[in-house]
Parts: C-alpha cells; structure tokens; sequence
C-alpha cells in the first residue's frame, strides 16, 4: 500500500545535494545534519497534504529550504535587516518579536538555531503562537553547549525546562524536546574547534577558502571524525545499538550539542 506521502503527491525523498551541502559547515557538520534528517522525518510523519503554508523564521541563507518546501504550497522566509547572513533570497525582513502576518496565517513554523539570537525569546513565540492555526506546528531547533557565534546577537541557551516554560507561557504545547548529539558529539566539536579556528585564520591569511570539504587536509580533520561520528551514531540508533544509546544517556545525558523542540498550537 502506498503511504500517505506518496498518495498526496510529495515527493519524500531527502535529496543528496542537501546532505552533502552540509559539509561546507565545518565544525557545524553534525549539528546542521541532525537538523536536517529530524526535519525531514517530521515532516513526512506529520504533513499528509501538500496544500499547506509554512513560515521559515529566520531562514538566513534558507540551508532548509528544500527539506521543507515540497510539503508546501507556499513558502515565507523571513530574517532581521542586520542578519550577518545573505538575505538577499529572503520574501520579508521583520523582527521575529513582532512578524506583520494576520493571527492564524500559518500551519508550520520553521525556526532553526534563531531562538538564542532573540533578546525577547517569550515574546517571539507568542509571535508564533499567534500566526499559527490552530493546530498548527513549530519545528524549533536551539543550541546548548555551543560556542557563542554571531556576536553580539547570541543572547542564549535553553535548557528543556526553559523550552517548556517559555512554550507554554506563549499558549503552545510541547510535543516533544530530542536531544542533538549527546556527549561524544560534545567532545568531538570542542577537540574539532581549534582545528577549525586555524583552518579559518590560514584562510584568511592566504584569502583562500581552506576550510572548505575541498581541501583534503580539512576533509581529512574536520570533516570526516563528523562524517564518522554520525554513522555509528545512526547505527546505534537500531537493534541493539538502542539499549547501549539509553545507558549512554543515563551517564552522559546532561551533555548534548542542542535540542530539537516539536510545538504545536
């Protein structure tokens, strides 16, 4: 029997240019691809219909765009004038804490590592609460032990009991918070920074991009300990590999990269 994506016409199918376009993330590989692979399984567990809107709130360079986009009739990106990324793709430019949409515009939001460049992360999702339908979802994705980026708008980092305090306070219901890399992924990123740092600082210096996947040097010490990690992560994710991830979690399970929050409305 064919599944219900398949009948409304979406195509489901994660296309290769995305996941391999993560590679130009540097130290980033991980967390950008968990993002990635949970968004599209979202997505094909919950859109049964092709006809939607979503809202992509501060979309940057809009790197999710083609997760999202077949499992829509109509996108809308937003992002804030000073956005240290190319906006120059981007349909609205407005403040996520004050969005110029009418109350129930939207059946998705889309908001990936935003929230912790938010001076006033409450009132941005009572900003989402209201231009939700009812029933509606916000996929929300936030950073936890991350270095601080994008000075000197990096405000935050939300422990899942602020993720549930600040939902709830805005009307929206927590469906479920998922950890983005647990422990060993922490300890990966933090040996992997300096790597990146002079890779970035020898670009600069040379005005060459040698951070880039390109570079065999960078593949070889950036990229591939990501590219490795996350296989034996999704590994684990099966069969026997599940209880061994549940007892790593018990003992590691206050470290993780971020969180990947499911709001609905």
């Amino acid at each position: 029997m064919s599944s219900p994506e398949r009948e409304s016409g979406i195509s489901t199918r994660l296309p290769l240019r995305v996941l391999l376009a993560q590679l130009t993330r540097s130290v980033g590989l991980i967390s950008n691809t968990i993002i990635v692979l949970d968004l599209a399984e979202t997505l094909r567990a919950r859109v049964k219909h092709g006809d939607g809107v979503v809202l992509d709130l501060g979309a940057g360079t809009k790197p999710y765009y083609k997760v999202y986009s077949p499992y829509f009739a109509k996108c809308v990106t937003v992002d804030v004038e000073h956005s240290l990324h190319d906006i120059s793709g981007i349909d609205v430019i407005a403040s996520a804490d004050a969005l110029p949409f009418d109350d129930a515009t939207f059946d998705w939001v889309i908001c990936t590592e935003v929230l912790e460049h938010c001076a006033r992360p409450a009132a941005v999702l009572s900003e989402v609460r209201r231009v939700l339908k009812p029933g509606g979802t916000c996929f929300l994705t936030t950073p936890f032990l991350h270095p601080l980026h994008e000075m000197p708008y990096d405000f935050y980092r939300f422990t899942p009991s602020a993720l549930r305090l600040l939902a709830e306070s805005a009307g929206l219901t927590v469906s479920s918070i998922k950890q983005r890399g647990e422990y060993w992924a922490v300890l990966l990123l933090l040996a992997l920074f300096p790597v990146g740092k002079f890779w970035r600082v020898l670009s600069k210096i040379l005005r060459v991009n040698l951070s880039h996947p390109a570079n065999p040097l960078a593949f070889i010490t950036l990229a591939l300990p990501q590219i490795a990690y996350l296989v034996i992560s999704r590994a684990l994710g099966r069969g026997w590999g599940r209880g061994l991830r549940r007892v790593a979690f018990r003992v590691f399970g206050h470290y993780t990269v971020g969180f990947n929050t499911i709001l609905e409305a």
